[in-house]
């Protein structure tokens, strides 16, 4: 797959500060993970000109919410930002995906806008999330500074003031810093927080493919396909001779829908999921266009209207660009939501084909979005990049219905995988069944 080829809060993790014999550098990590956290959790680096205080953790829940365990997501199809005169809006663009593994992501955000977490989180704290404008970067900067310098902690204990973790974490002193030297800090423990942040693989599929001796992954540059098809092959063998196990969580339904979800050629249903949703992250962490961008479109702006917008080509596109980077709404019929377009590289893009113009190659980008991973599906709800769907029956009825009308050519730059997907309805429930393998039994995190 392409990308092989290069080369909230609260989560459990275990850091154990005061253990006894911990080498220098796990304590370090544990150190600069416990500052991140709370800088993680920190809502006073809004804007004070927003109506909402948000912090990183408040699109990236964990536990502490009535509703229920969340696997760094929050419940909204869309997050919510600060209301601004200037920007009067109260969704974000997208869907807030979860951060569990997003260490191990060459691109994020689901438009790949940033190449890093350093990036992410910078972009973050200077953005709408946080209740900031276009041009106010300077401010918000300004005033992390300011709450990291005058911050005192709890209170009761001085070493868990900004100054002393700081401290602790880095060896600097806060007030010797220049502001852009301090920010740059604060970004670098909020990203080594995130990269604590990672899936236990011990779900029942995890077991399953443990107690089978099955591949977990792709070998080397192997081609997705090709693995679905030598783990199906295998697990055929192991039926034949009755020597298949079924770990607890994972029974009959589950391994159907698993082989509905593996396969990719032949007679009958196949999902073509693992060409995209390829494990062991289930995600090719690579970009796709589904349809999804014009069915929301489409539903706002009548059938087949998205075909009908005008995007410019390559000489003519400015990228990023506000007008494909919008919700799509009546009131301003031109603004649709591009995805990746609005950020591939056209020279050094690993998706380029071979003797592929800027031109073809940036309107075959058309709302191509990344690949989410499938882990934890319990805790992520609603789905999709635009949270249109509660339920996962949902989800894969809609793209049951795009992929009949990509065969048709009806979805306008459609990933040629798409076309591949031939479900029926009969097919949902086992892999609903199998999906819900993949989920872990998340619990109630440690706290800093």
């Amino acid at each position: 797959m392409v990308w092989r080829k290069l080369l909230a809060t609260g989560f459990v993790i275990a850091l154990g500060f005061a253990a006894f014999g911990q080498s220098q550098p796990a304590k370090e990590t544990s150190l600069r993970a416990r500052l991140g956290f709370r800088l993680f959790k920190d809502d006073r680096f809004s804007s004070p000109q927003g109506d909402l205080q948000n912090s990183c953790s408040s699109c990236h829940l964990s536990d502490e919410d009535p509703q229920g365990m969340r696997a760094h997501t929050d419940f909204f199809a869309r997050s919510w930002v600060p209301w601004r005169s200037g920007d009067p809006r109260r969704d974000e663009l997208r869907n807030s995906p979860t951060i569990l593994d997003s260490a191990l992501m060459p691109r994020l955000h689901f438009d790949g806008e940033f190449s890093s977490l350093e990036g992410l989180v910078k972009g973050t704290l200077a953005g709408r999330p946080m209740g900031w404008l276009p041009g106010e970067e300077e401010l918000s900067f300004e005033r992390v500074r300011g709450i990291i310098l005058k911050d005192t902690g709890d209170g009761a204990n001085s070493d868990s003031s900004y100054p002393a973790l700081f401290k602790a974490a880095y060896g600097v002193d806060t007030e010797r810093l220049s502001k852009s030297e301090l920010i740059e800090l604060a970004v670098r423990a909020i990203s080594d927080y995130l990269r604590t942040l990672k899936t236990a693989r011990t779900t029942p599929y995890d077991r399953f493919v443990q107690a089978n001796a099955l591949a977990s992954g792709p070998e080397g540059s192997e081609d997705p396909k090709h693995f679905a098809s030598r783990l199906l092959n295998k697990i055929a063998v192991l039926e034949k001779t009755r020597a298949l196990k079924l770990p607890g969580g994972f029974d009959a339904v589950a391994l159907k829908g698993m082989k509905v979800f593996f396969r990719a050629d032949g007679i009958g249903s196949r999902g073509n999921c693992a060409t995209c949703h390829t494990p062991p992250l289930f995600t090719d962490l690579s970009f796709h266009n589904m349809g999804i961008s014009q069915t929301e479109y489409d539903h706002v702006n009548g059938e087949r209207s998205f075909a009908a917008l005008e995007i410019p080509g390559a000489a003519q596109a400015e990228r990023p660009s506000r007008q494909f980077r919008e919700t799509p709404s009546l009131q301003k019929p031109r603004c649709a939501d591009l995805g990746y377009w609005n950020f591939v590289d056209l020279s050094n893009s690993p998706l380029r084909r071979a003797g592929e113009s800027d031109d073809r190659f940036l309107q075959r980008m058309i709302a191509t979005f990344k690949t989410p991973t499938l882990r934890n599906l319990a805790f992520t709800s609603p789905y999709m990049h635009t949270g249109g769907f509660t339920t996962l029956e949902s989800a894969l009825t809609e793209l049951m219905r795009l992929s009949e009308m990509a065969r048709a050519g009806q979805v306008r730059e459609g990933d040629e995988e798409l076309a591949q997907i031939i479900i029926r309805e009969a097919d949902i429930s086992s892999l609903v069944a199998f999906l819900t393998t993949l989920n872990e039994e998340l619990k109630p995190g440690q706290k800093y």
